[in-house]
């Protein structure tokens, strides 16, 4: 288990409150294809000054993916519309426009769901996996990690949606309070919903194989579905059209003796997501929202 300062990129929605407050009156009325179309002019601005962004989402297209030089330049382009596309469909949704979801692999998640243990569930920075959270009524108690560098606008959106959906939001603190109320959830037979490709409050991480090359992922969540004998799924919500996402539910370390020592199975674990987030990358490369050098 390694050390990483990991903190390069928090992923905060841009804009001011007054900004965002102004956007979820529009979305009330303004059809999202038109707000995709008004955003599409400003993409170059943020390739052009955004340039650790630029040079981070180019070498992922050109040395991970494996593209052309042209190429990987207009696919900077698309994964930086993409990116903008996802921001656009979190607020229709606060606006309370809808999308749907297909989800063939539903039935995963709602097994653990009926069940009576609790379970970690696992996210991304991936595709849009925060509608995961909008979209799927939990029926246990869910509790989930969230940043809390967001203003004010968006974290009392996030609060009203989760609401509606039984789950709560726990936001990272500095004393690592979080940790507890995270545990206290899996304690009382609920889920626990976090990021697995983020470095949050502790820098202790696996180096997993991801795209040719180890790249660090957080021990946290791994040790914490280890050390409790609980249940992982990861939870992948990728987009495909305008009004349609694809949702992905993969069981993580289910076949792994529960015998073998805590910090092995949690490092197996790791390794099984990273392949898992791997595969789904690879079928939609321009949704891959790590604007940084993540193999840093």
């Amino acid at each position: 288990m390694a050390q990483y300062e990991h903190n390069e990129w928090h992923g905060s929605t841009g804009g001011t409150s007054w900004m965002q407050r102004a956007m979820l009156k529009l979305f009330r009325f303004l059809p999202i294809p038109l707000a995709y179309a008004c955003m599409a002019p400003v993409i170059p601005f943020y390739m052009l000054f955004d340039r650790r962004g630029y040079r981070a989402s180019y070498n992922f297209f050109r040395h991970r993916i494996g593209r052309g030089q042209l190429h990987s330049f207009f696919s900077v382009y698309a994964n930086e519309f993409r990116m903008g596309q996802v921001v656009v469909d979190r607020f229709a949704l606060y606006a309370g426009r809808s999308f749907e979801l297909e989800n063939d692999e539903l039935p995963v998640f709602m097994r653990l769901a009926e069940a009576e243990p609790g379970f970690v569930q696992l996210g991304s920075h991936a595709g849009n996996f925060e509608l995961a959270g909008y979209m799927l009524r939990s029926i246990k108690r869910m509790g989930t990690l969230v940043f809390s560098g967001e203003t004010e606008t968006v974290m009392q959106q996030r609060a009203a949606m989760f609401a509606r959906m039984n789950v709560e939001m726990v936001p990272v603190s500095d004393d690592m309070s979080h940790l507890f109320t995270l545990n206290a959830i899996l304690s009382e037979g609920g889920i626990v919903s976090m990021p697995g490709d983020r470095l949050f409050g502790s820098s202790k991480s696996f180096s997993c194989p991801f795209f040719g090359d180890p790249a660090p992922f957080p021990a946290g969540p791994f040790m914490l579905a280890a050390q409790r004998s609980v249940a992982m799924v990861a939870v992948f919500v990728m987009k495909e059209s305008v009004h349609r996402y694809r949702l992905f539910v993969k069981r993580i370390g289910e076949k792994l003796d529960q015998a073998l020592p805590s910090r092995v199975r949690a490092e197996a674990m790791a390794n099984e997501f990273a392949a898992n987030l791997e595969n789904v990358v690879r079928m939609y490369p321009t949704q891959w929202f790590n604007f940084y050098d993540f193999w840093k």
